[in-house]
């Protein structure tokens, strides 16, 4: 009986958001968290890439041919031109997709492969970068060299435009850092063609160091003509602020409810969580809903339940209804909750947290 009682127990321990019961209320005088290192001096100075290091910057051309997954990693500099010799790259007919992996985050890693596989299977063009090289510098340095990075793939991506890629059916996703990389990505497609990418994602778009720059210089909404934004860990590595046309605060948007027993799911798990999400909304259309919320402080507390319009995380989404959104989930893979996260008496914490000590005596 007692090995049964610990599950619960350690999810709630696991987790740091008991004010999503909605009975707590921080009071004013202890103010807003201003979040993991909201400013760090020096990251929009200059930065390049040396001719000798250009090679590590890379895409990889991840696809599903005859069954079988097949990727290809090519230098950024040659990826263009060897695109065009593809003959299994359809412009025209098929929708592309650019996923930019986070810091010290790669290609080859599963989660990535995941992601690639999953827009694949949806019959998408998909290129992955390969940043390891250069995202793998102490965290400053590595948000300083976003940009150029960002450049470089937009130079990419015009480039495509040239072979007849339409950017209203292009898509761009960033995990973190990457969010970041991909919005830079778009400026400079934007700057050189007038042109801006059908849509831009942004997997818990990366807070430290971006808090306090200038809203031109980060993933923002002016960037794609839809522009929407996953929440997993705003106070942390994430950003609270709204960022997109859709912004969904998942689990209030904190911290992420662990799935193992007495590991507490705290900002490394949260913030990577996004990236789950992403892929299993790839994988389960329609099966991630969230509803409207009035402010991000509601989505925070989940005081969103009493809405009745809704939206779907993923390649559903319905951008013709903007907003904020709480987005329920289990404390479980696969996660997704269905409809079943639209009522008040499923949400993670609240339902935990009333386990608890539904008891009325407690005898140790």
């Amino acid at each position: 009986m007692r090995s049964r009682s610990l599950l619960p127990i350690a999810i709630a321990i696991a987790n740091l958001n008991f004010a999503s019961s909605g009975t707590y209320t921080p009071r004013a005088d202890i103010g807003y968290p201003a979040g993991l290192i909201p400013d760090c001096p020096g990251v929009t100075k200059n930065a390049s890439i040396s001719n000798a290091t250009l090679p590590q910057l890379q895409v990889t051309f991840h696809k599903i041919t005859n069954g079988i997954i097949t990727r290809r990693q090519v230098p950024i500099k040659s990826a263009a031109r060897i695109a065009s010799m593809d003959k299994t790259i359809d412009w025209k007919n098929k929708k592309t997709v650019l996923y930019a992996v986070g810091f010290l985050d790669s290609s080859i890693f599963p989660q990535s492969q995941a992601i690639g596989t999953g827009y694949a299977k949806r019959g998408y063009n998909v290129f992955i970068t390969e940043t390891q090289f250069f995202l793998t510098y102490i965290y400053p340095k590595s948000v300083r060299l976003s940009r150029v990075i960002g450049k470089k793939l937009g130079e990419f991506l015009v480039k495509l435009t040239e072979q007849g890629l339409d950017p209203q059916n292009l898509e761009l996703v960033g995990a973190s850092l990457g969010a970041h990389v991909v919005s830079y990505a778009a400026k400079h497609l934007y700057s050189i063609t007038g042109k801006k990418p059908a849509r831009m994602t942004g997997l818990d778009p990366a807070g430290p160091c971006f808090r306090n720059l200038p809203y031109e210089d980060r993933f923002n909404i002016n960037d794609a003509d839809k522009v929407d934004a996953i929440h997993t860990n705003i106070d942390g590595f994430g950003i609270a602020e709204t960022l997109g046309h859709i912004d969904f605060y998942v689990n209030g948007g904190e911290f992420q409810p662990s799935d193992i027993p007495y590991i507490p799911c705290l900002i490394v798990c949260s913030h990577f969580r996004s990236i789950l999400y992403w892929w299993q909304a790839l994988e389960h259309p329609k099966k991630f809903i969230g509803m409207t919320c009035d402010s991000v402080q509601d989505a925070r507390f989940a005081r969103c339940f009493n809405s009745t319009t809704h939206n779907y995380l993923g390649i559903e989404t319905k951008f013709d209804r903007p907003g904020i959104y709480y987005l329920g989930t289990n404390n479980e893979f696969p996660y997704f909750r269905g409809k079943e996260g639209l009522k008040a008496e499923n949400e993670i914490y609240t339902s935990v947290a009333r386990t608890i000590n539904s008891d009325d005596s407690f005898v140790v």
